[in-house]
């Protein structure tokens, strides 16, 4: 398996640390998103949208981090990544979401360069936006969490939902 990813990105960091989970060896290949390498024509290919991560494994090329995850949850079910019932899966595709559409697209470096080179949003603005949309986002999220060691159990994978 392929992982072409940044290293800041978040969306890059859920597939690894899946990957690291379930012990799974993969390649690593860099996206640097600040050197605009997402958007030459080889990357392209691989991911339209110019975005990371994008998981290969054989034929197979996945994009969007949650996809890849419940992907590799599925063809790798142990160790598990999401609880085994309907309910505790719900909250923590919730609590998945609620970063990834939510809290992480607002602070997205190509989200940042459009507020400031087509809307002018000076720096101080733009950290402006950025604190304002992470604390609404995380104080809310931390609302959600559960109390144990985890966002949803005693362990990735488990849930304490009933």
């Amino acid at each position: 398996m392929e992982l072409h990813g940044y290293f800041r990105s978040s969306a890059s960091y859920r597939v690894r640390i899946g990957l690291n989970l379930k012990g799974l060896q993969y390649d690593y290949k860099p996206v640097n998103l600040l050197k605009g390498e997402q958007r030459e024509s080889e990357y392209r290919k691989l991911q339209p949208q110019g975005l990371v991560p994008v998981l290969v494994d054989g034929n197979a090329v996945l994009t969007q981090s949650l996809a890849i995850l419940e992907w590799l949850d599925e063809k790798h079910p142990e160790p598990a990544l999401l609880p085994g019932d309907r309910l505790g899966r719900a909250k923590v595709r919730a609590l998945a979401y609620n970063v990834a559409c939510d809290i992480q697209p607002l602070q997205n470096l190509r989200i940042l360069k459009y507020l400031q080179s087509d809307l002018g949003v000076s720096d101080e603005q733009k950290l402006g936006w950025i604190r304002k949309w992470i604390h609404e986002g995380f104080s809310a999220l931390e609302q959600q969490l559960d109390p144990a060691p985890f966002a949803a159990g005693d362990t990735p994978g488990s849930s304490s939902a009933a």
